[in-house]
């Protein structure tokens, strides 16, 4: 463990009100720095000694988070910006001593439980296999790898698939059943599971082919019943699809769901994915450990289902491209270009609901370097459409959408 220390004096020139906003900030650096531990701060009660006023003591897990804090580009400018015009004086002592390495944190607060690394999958039964296999070849530049009379998979990069079509002629219309996410280890996914034993969630197998795709995992289901499968050691191949016009990566998910609040819990307290931003009573943007803006979306609706699976092209001329495909066969385009505030995409969406789920096709999804990741705290934005795309001209034009 690092202790470090900081003790300072405020130029004797500083008004109150500006001490009194140095230390709040001060206060709220636990939060903003989620590897600090046993934070405190308070002024210099030594009668023989006022060469400082204020003293602030924190731990660190080793010399590196410590660094990590230091150099990190939103502590640089509050020293830079804030600290120095103020300060008068101060001195910085940082040792090294023997403490438990998974430390409980301020108030006993444990360092940031971890979630899903990102997704990989969805598994969809269809009505007619074949038809949309052709879809998804066409229209999303997936390739398909291994079909049978029961099922087939479809991949965008050198993951083992992205989509998994379950043949369900008894359906009139495209279903998902399943979605998949991986995890960074097997550490993270014992972790995850307790979290979800201890919520009182059943553990699930996972699906039986699944179970041959990946070294480890288990499945259990959200409140709204849709299976989340989460596994490490995912099969890969050794090189992406020889196609030009394809997905680089499944980002996320879009769930509508009758029960938002208690599926928000269980995705952010069980699961462990983090808020990004907030639609105001509407939606949340939630995001994994890949440090996407979100690999999970979460709707207000009065009914469930999987609304879209996002697909990160290329570029955004790949996305035109198929944006003329889809023009040029007549396919549906549910929602034409949208220009994404909250994670700067540009994007249009398929849906033929034959298929299942609309099929979001975008540019780029924003990412959060790994200081934002840690830091960030989620926007409230109102449910205004021009919150979601920023080309909308006014608060009523929900049209696209």
């Amino acid at each position: 463990m690092i202790r470090h220390t900081l003790m300072f004096r405020f130029a004797d020139e500083v008004p109150e009100g500006v001490r009194r906003s140095i230390l709040a900030e001060l206060e709220t650096f636990p939060e903003r720095y989620p590897a600090m531990r046993h934070w405190s701060m308070g002024e210099n009660l030594s009668s023989p000694d006022q060469t400082y006023t204020h003293a602030m003591s924190v731990e660190f897990p080793d010399e590196q988070e410590l660094l990590a804090y230091l150099t990190s580009e939103s502590h640089e400018t509050f020293v830079r910006e804030k600290w120095r015009p103020v300060i008068a004086d101060q001195a910085i002592v940082a040792y090294e001593f023997a403490g438990p390495a998974a430390d409980a944190g301020r108030e006993g607060r444990m360092a940031r439980p971890h979630g899903p690394y990102g997704m990989e999958y969805a598994r969809i039964e269809v009505p007619d296999m074949q038809a949309t296999i052709d879809f998804l070849e066409y229209h999303v530049g997936l390739q398909l790898e291994q079909r049978t009379d029961e099922y087939a998979y479809l991949r965008s990069d050198i993951e083992h698939h992205a989509i998994e079509l379950i043949s369900a002629p008894e359906r009139t219309a495209g279903w998902t059943t399943a979605i998949g996410f991986s995890v960074e280890s097997a550490e993270v996914l014992e972790e995850i599971k307790q979290r979800a034993i201890a919520a009182g969630h059943e553990i699930l197998a996972l699906q039986k082919r699944q179970q041959a795709l990946c070294d480890d995992g288990f499945a259990l289901a959200d409140p709204d019943g849709l299976v989340v499968e989460l596994f490490v050691g995912f099969q890969e191949y050794a090189e992406p699809p020889h196609l030009e016009i394809r997905p680089l990566d499944l980002v996320h998910p879009f769930l509508a769901t009758t029960k938002y609040e208690e599926m928000l819990d269980f995705y952010i307290k069980v699961l462990g994915f983090i808020p990004s931003d907030h639609i105001v009573g509407s939606a949340t943007f939630l995001r994994s450990e890949d440090r996407y803006h979100h690999s999970l979306a979460i709707q207000k609706n009065d009914q469930h289902y999987v609304a879209h699976l996002c697909f990160a092209m290329k570029s955004l001329d790949h996305v035109m491209r198929m944006r003329a495909r889809a023009l040029y066969k007549g396919a549906p385009i549910a929602s034409d270009i949208v220009n994404h505030s909250a994670s700067t995409s540009i994007a249009f969406y398929l849906h033929d609901i034959r298929f299942g789920p609309r099929f979001e096709l975008c540019d780029s999804h924003r990412v959060f370097t790994p200081e934002e990741h840690e830091t960030h705290r989620a926007r409230k934005m109102p449910a205004d459409p021009r919150n979601i795309d920023v080309w909308r001209p006014a608060s009523d034009d929900w049209g696209r959408f």
